[in-house]
């Protein structure tokens, strides 16, 4: 990948929030790791630009997941990896928290539709959603033991979905750091990135917050480590995953990104290292 320089963007405001959490195996997340159970936390994007408003990234687990889990086949992907949802961490609570109600929140940036990252949209009655063309064109088409062997649950998005769906795919694409991007906001302040393998048209969100370039990746690395020491995803998750080598790929490319900019955090959906440095202020995990 040929590293160039990342963009100047005009300063958003960010909080990345915790929603709920599951239970795997550490081996799942990367090659090397242990049998052991860990969590693996959902963190979800919250994002405030002056004249465009709130948007989030992703919305993690919600209660819908539990209403929608409790029968087969859907019963499997519940038992496959236990979820706890604490109720601090529901996110409309949270987002109460920061005077933000559900009909305030004008868009959600859908990274893929697996049930851990899209359980909330039905609370947004109001947002429009971003998502590239081939992910959300899966996750309407798929049913019954078909979707959940992909980690979709048809029932967690809403009727309306085509209706409110503005494929990424339709913004003005730029090509910055060796990244293919798409202007979301027409100022560069969100950037959604091409980030392929792991689902189809799955993305991350380049910004910029509190005077650090932040990069969310969703599922394209699941911890730091990851992406650092180039370990993809144990063989136990390669079932899941829709492009192996495109997967693994895109992670030495985060590698590359994260080696060349020392001021870029890359943040993955579910790492609490991740999500600690970004607490700290260091702007490294």
């Amino acid at each position: 990948m040929l590293l160039t320089p990342l963009p100047q963007q005009p300063e958003v405001t960010f909080h990345w929030l915790r929603v709920g959490h599951c239970k795997g195996p550490e081996a799942m997340a990367r090659q090397g790791g242990r049998l052991r159970l860990i969590e693996f936390p959902s963190y979800v994007g919250a994002l405030h630009h002056p004249d465009h408003g709130w948007t989030l990234f992703d919305t993690g687990y919600s209660q819908h997941f539990f209403d929608t889990t409790r029968r087969f086949p859907e019963l499997v992907y519940r038992n496959l990896l236990p979820v706890t949802l604490p109720e601090a961490e529901h996110l409309p609570h949270q987002l109460a928290a920061l005077d933000v109600e559900p009909g305030d929140v004008r868009r959600v940036v859908v990274s893929h539709f697996h049930g851990d990252h899209v359980g909330g949209l039905l609370d947004y009655p109001h947002a429009r959603f971003i998502a590239g063309a081939a992910g959300a064109e899966q996750a309407l088409s798929l049913r019954g033991v078909n979707a959940v062997r992909h980690a979709i649950v048809p029932a967690l998005l809403p009727d309306d979905l085509r209706d409110r769906l503005d494929p990424v795919e339709e913004f003005p694409e730029l090509a910055v750091g060796g990244l293919r991007t798409w202007d979301l906001l027409g100022d560069r302040s969100l950037l959604a990135v091409d980030l392929p393998g792991h689902m189809p048209g799955h993305l991350g969100l380049l910004f910029t917050s509190g005077g650090r370039q932040v990069l969310l990746v969703g599922d394209a690395a699941w911890t730091t480590r990851s992406f650092r020491e180039v370990r993809p995803p144990s063989r136990l998750a390669k079932g899941i995953m829709h492009d192996w080598s495109s997967t693994v790929r895109t992670l030495g490319a985060l590698h590359d990104l994260d080696a060349a900019h020392d001021d870029l955090l890359v943040l993955p959906a579910h790492c609490p290292e991740g999500a600690a440095a970004w607490a700290a202020g260091t702007g490294r995990a």
